[in-house]
């Protein structure tokens, strides 16, 4: 199984920033409503809200599906144009949680303020594309 540091070094390379985060100066902090879907055969189109909050100098965040009642959390990094998240469940453990990232997501600032991103499953071979558009 990959580990976070893999795919750390993954967006790094992808971004084009090394792999510790940096001060962007872009903050791409707001509520967005989410579309995306799939690319397999059977894939349908989800939609829900996610919410991006800046902590330091990187990310928190949060996003819902209603469409099946589900919580998704996750940090995120920026650079310039790009913000690159890890999402999934969170889960209880010893140190108020631990987090269990099951999506990878990068997403380039569009002109019309929206986020264009692809996205990769870690455990499996699934992929698929997703926009935020600010509220």
């Amino acid at each position: 199984l990959p580990t976070l540091a893999f795919w750390i070094s993954a967006v790094a390379v992808l971004t084009g920033a090394p792999a510790a985060a940096e001060e962007s100066a872009r903050d791409f902090t707001g509520e967005y409503v989410m579309n995306g879907q799939g690319s397999g055969p059977g894939d349908a189109p989800y939609s829900g809200t996610c919410s991006i909050k800046r902590d330091g100098t990187n990310y928190q965040v949060s996003c819902f599906n209603p469409a099946v009642r589900h919580t998704y959390s996750g940090r995120g990094i920026a650079n310039g144009d790009t913000l690159a998240i890890f999402i999934g469940d969170r889960l209880q453990g010893d140190h108020n949680g631990v987090f269990l990232g099951e999506y990878l997501v990068v997403y380039r600032l569009q002109s019309d303020g929206s986020l264009s991103g692809s996205w990769v499953y870690t455990n499996g071979s699934d992929e698929g594309s997703e926009t935020l558009r600010p509220k």
